[in-house]
């Protein structure tokens, strides 16, 4: 396969241009996935599940999580422009939102329990394993990407890693793509996971390999969203989820 590993200017170029487009592309898919409910709610035809009414905390967490992804793309625009001086101070405030958003994701996890925005296949309470899943794999996979942020190989990988953990489920989770079944939530999340391809094809061009990064990056989100997938499955998880801080309130 012919790569770009032997010419750093062609390749720093091209790399700007793929982080960006990325970037980008992943907030398409957030809006094509909220659009219905959160982003053009009442406005577009709403997708076949559950679609509670929207409380202030719900408006919150999507105004927080929106306001990630902005910062996502402004990075990456940061870069492609030069100004990496403003790319790292960015990334303080970025970190500090990366942060804020832990609470507000284990809130919205075990809140959604008394919403019932479960899909048909399962129940409340099993289906917290989902979203909870996620905050450690964003923590670890944010909290690595800021240990290595010296590393700009490790560092955009890592962070990209973070955003298409955060869009795989949730977004595309939402689009009609499969049955409202639990085979169809995996077929759902194997779709997601494709979201990696891309970054794994130009790892493949630009270094000749798949980068460590991008691998810790697929497998935490492997982990985050097929471990739930057997909880679910066997329903060992409810009896765990009714214990928690905040559950049906």
């Amino acid at each position: 396969m012919a790569t770009i590993a032997n010419n750093p200017m062609a390749r720093a170029s091209a790399e700007r241009r793929f982080y960006s487009w990325m970037a980008i592309a992943l907030v398409a898919v957030v809006f094509l996935g909220f659009a219905p409910s959160f982003y053009l709610r009442d406005i577009v035809p709403a997708y076949p599940r559950p679609n509670p009414s929207l409380t202030p905390f719900v408006i919150l967490h999507g105004s927080v999580f929106t306001l990630w992804m902005a910062v996502l793309v402004t990075q990456t625009q940061l870069v492609a422009a030069g100004r990496r001086d403003m790319h790292m101070k960015l990334g303080v405030l970025g970190m500090a939102l990366a942060a804020a958003m832990i609470p507000v994701m284990y809130l919205a996890a075990v809140w959604q329990v008394a919403r019932a925005n479960q899909p048909p296949f399962t129940d409340p309470l099993n289906w917290t394993s989902v979203p909870l899943a996620t905050i450690p794999a964003f923590a670890f996979l944010i909290w690595q990407g800021w240990a290595h942020r010296r590393n700009a190989q490790w560092h955009k990988r890592l962070m990209l890693s973070a955003a298409i953990l955060i869009v795989l489920g949730p977004a595309i989770g939402r689009l009609p793509l499969a049955p409202p079944t639990l085979i169809g939530h995996t077929i759902q999340v194997s779709i997601g996971l494709a979201l990696f391809v891309p970054l794994m094809l130009w790892d493949r061009r630009s270094q000749g390999k798949v980068h460590s990064a991008t691998w810790t990056g697929f497998c935490t989100a492997v982990i985050a969203y097929f471990v739930p997938i057997l909880l679910m499955a066997t329903g060992s998880w409810a009896p765990i989820a009714r214990h928690l801080p905040g559950v049906g309130a």
